[in-house]
């Protein structure tokens, strides 16, 4: 059982793979890799931000996820959030790292080029101006996703979700930033293959396998916060939902559109939010690093 599980995942995962290269501008190794120690700066305050591609709600509350679950007595979540129109994954994630909708952002599909980024810079730049020497990490499987920020001191693709975790884990205990944005793709890799669906036994186990990587993250988390005095914001999210077997040019749907998030510090209070915008998130991460916000033309607001 557990080496079909496995050989599940990596199938899954190729197939994603294969299936967004073709929609996505040519990735450039030489912009986009960075591969310097990310060391943080800040004794208290960080940042971990979990991206699961492709999750729809009403999977996320069928499927077990005891780590997920775990994180909410000290959260503020939503799992009625909208992620905006244009439900595919460039746009999706634009308007969650860079706190604008695509009227603003210029993104309508998995393509870079009519983007304007410049006008509405990605969290990582915001932080890199606020701070010049912060320790700044994303990894990811999915080679788009490291189009989407800049400024990172260390940036990196995987071609597997364990093969990410790995070295996520390494990193937080050589030289643990200050921020560090994590991408999976597995789960929406499972939709496309198997259906976006909670009845889909293989797309809950997508969800499923997922949580247990992030409740690796959240056990190294925990143990830093222990011993080291700090405090860890954890934001999970995702950037759209599905139907069948996709997810584009589907705005109208209730199970496409509207998706999920979940924000956890060690001090929040357990709150439920009954309608939210992802384009808080962005708002939400800069407050916590004592960024400001004044002079931003952001679309969301911070949740605390």
């Amino acid at each position: 059982m557990v080496l079909r599980t496995t050989k599940t995942v990596l199938f899954g995962l190729f197939l994603g793979t294969l299936m967004l290269i073709g929609c996505v501008d040519k990735f450039r190794p030489k912009k986009e890799i960075r591969t310097n120690c990310p060391q943080g700066i800040e004794p208290i305050r960080k940042v971990l931000f979990i991206g699961w591609d492709g999750v729809r709600s009403d999977a996320l509350l069928m499927a077990d996820t005891p780590h997920l679950d775990s994180l909410l007595p000290n959260s503020i979540y939503s799992f009625n959030v909208d992620r905006g129109p244009y439900t595919v994954s460039t746009p999706g994630w634009s308007s969650i790292l860079h706190g604008v909708w695509p009227d603003k952002h210029g993104l309508t599909e998995n393509s870079f080029k009519k983007n304007r980024y410049d006008e509405y810079p990605d969290l990582l730049t915001l932080l890199r101006k606020h701070k010049s020497v912060l320790g700044l990490a994303t990894l990811s499987n999915w080679d788009a996703f490291l189009q989407i920020t800049s400024e990172e001191t260390y940036a990196q693709r995987f071609v597997t979700d364990p093969e990410m975790v790995g070295d996520a884990l390494r990193i937080l205990n050589e030289c643990p930033p200050d921020v560090m944005l994590l991408h999976f793709d597995f789960p929406d890799a499972s939709g496309h293959e198997f259906g976006f669906s909670p009845s889909s036994l293989e797309y809950l186990s997508s969800i499923e396998i997922t949580d247990n990587y992030m409740g690796q993250l959240m056990a190294k988390v925990k143990e830093r916060e222990a011993q080291y005095n700090e405090e860890w914001m954890v934001v999970l999210t995702t950037d759209h939902g599905g139907e069948g077997t996709g997810h584009g040019g589907q705005d109208n749907l209730q199970q496409t559109r509207r998706v999920w998030y979940v924000v956890r510090t060690p001090t929040l209070m357990q709150n439920l939010i009954n309608d939210g915008k992802i384009v808080d998130l962005m708002p939400t991460m800069l407050t916590w690093m004592n960024c400001p916000l004044s002079g931003l033309t952001l679309d969301g607001n911070s949740l605390y």
